[in-house]
């Protein structure tokens, strides 16, 4: 169908199911799943903690190409992206060569990153309502509900490989809806995405001629503290998402252990509306500071993590808290008038969960609890630098 003619009301649906395929599923997939792939191929905790670094390594290739310029955000490279997000899925079932699993993770890494930039920068043009980016983002949250559905309705009677097949079946039709998000066929030259995603928003914090006053210096200092809190807070989160169904995994069985992603993905798919809401009643910094507290108390939760009903509500805090501060963090980087502050953010932060599993991989893979305080030390560091940056930048509260 074309682009023309779909209908304006499930725009919002498509950009949500856009993010589904590229985030839910084609990069979080891997964590339900990841249990039963240990039990059945006998991997140690470090094979797994390689692969889902080098996952990440390709979706901070996927970001870069595109903050760099190399790679159009169009709408070739969307649906090329889809494609090949789809097919990543499916041949992760091939064999279970580790240097096979890594390469395909990779290239379904920079897929993501991608599908992530090209539907993440239109939504302010795609939005007629004021919910409808909250929609979108919520895609995030329904594909991981999805993932761990998936693992829990058939992992007791598939093994690894048929569930890798059917969340490709899924992706694939969560694909054929997503086509038609509203992207330009081609991004007009000297274009920056903040200009992609809004044309009437004019830029003038990019001359290089322009003196380094007083006010300029402070700007570029709190956008430094800003971004190495965000950094910390990429390696933090994703040390949870990684591992929060392997630390599960004892306590409610592998297949049973989904559960947990199940539950973060209904909470990841109500946080966008709910944190919006909460940030335009108490201010964004303050709805800022509370879901990174949160968030810290889900982590050291999981520590504990020795009953179900904990690890639910460990579950629950991390997913209910991560896309809010994904969503409010940029929100505070652009307040500060910074050229392409999302794109600056969105790079550390992509830093941050390579280095987060890596870290896990080289000295915590048999101590896993202990990778959880160090996820709940990196966001602790996270808030605090966050906060600094915000008071340094003057941002308004």
């Amino acid at each position: 169908m074309p682009e023309s003619i779909a209908r304006p009301s499930l725009t919002p649906v498509r950009g949500a199911l856009g993010l589904s395929v590229a985030m839910g599923m084609g990069r979080f997939f891997y964590t339900p799943a990841l249990p039963l792939m240990v039990a059945a191929l006998h991997w140690g905790s470090a094979p797994g903690a390689w692969i889902a670094t080098l996952n990440y390594v390709g979706y901070f290739i996927g970001t870069l190409v595109i903050a760099q310029g190399w790679v159009e955000p169009n709408r070739f490279v969307y649906r090329l992206s889809l494609i090949v997000s789809t097919l990543g899925l499916a041949a992760v079932a091939l064999t279970p060569n580790l240097i096979w699993q890594g390469g395909i993770r990779t290239i379904a890494g920079i897929a993501s990153g991608l599908i992530f930039v090209c539907v993440t920068q239109r939504i302010p043009a795609n939005s007629r309502k004021p919910r409808d980016g909250g929609i979108s983002y919520g895609g995030v949250g329904f594909g991981i509900l999805v993932s761990g559905a998936i693992v829990l309705a058939t992992g007791s009677f598939a093994d690894w490989r048929q569930l890798w097949l059917i969340c490709a079946a899924v992706s694939a039709v969560f694909t054929i809806i997503a086509w038609t998000w509203p992207i330009p066929a081609r991004i007009p030259h000297n274009t920056t995405l903040a200009e992609a995603a809004d044309p009437t928003e004019t830029n003038t914090d990019h001359s290089p001629t322009e003196e380094a006053t007083p006010f300029e210096a402070n700007r570029r200092r709190a956008m430094a503290i800003l971004s190495t809190g965000y950094f910390f807070q990429g390696g933090g989160y994703i040390i949870i998402g990684t591992y929060l169904v392997v630390l599960a995994g004892p306590v409610f069985g592998a297949t049973a252990a989904a559960s947990t992603w199940l539950i973060a993905g209904i909470a990841t798919a109500a946080s966008p509306l709910t944190w919006s809401a909460v940030a335009a009643r108490i201010g964004t910094v303050k709805a800022l500071t509370v879901c990174y507290c949160l968030q810290v108390f889900g982590a050291l939760l999981a520590v504990f993590g020795s009953s179900p009903i904990v690890l639910i509500i460990a579950a629950a805090l991390f997913g209910f808290t991560f896309i809010g501060v994904v969503m409010m963090t940029i929100g505070v980087g652009t307040q500060m008038g910074v050229a392409n502050a999302s794109a600056k953010l969105t790079s550390w932060y992509s830093i941050g969960q390579i280095v987060g599993p890596a870290i896990v991989a080289a000295a915590l893979s048999e101590h896993i609890a202990a990778a959880f305080i160090a996820s709940a030390i990196a966001l602790a560091i996270a808030m605090a630098l966050t906060l600094v940056g915000v008071l340094t930048g003057n941002v308004e509260r």
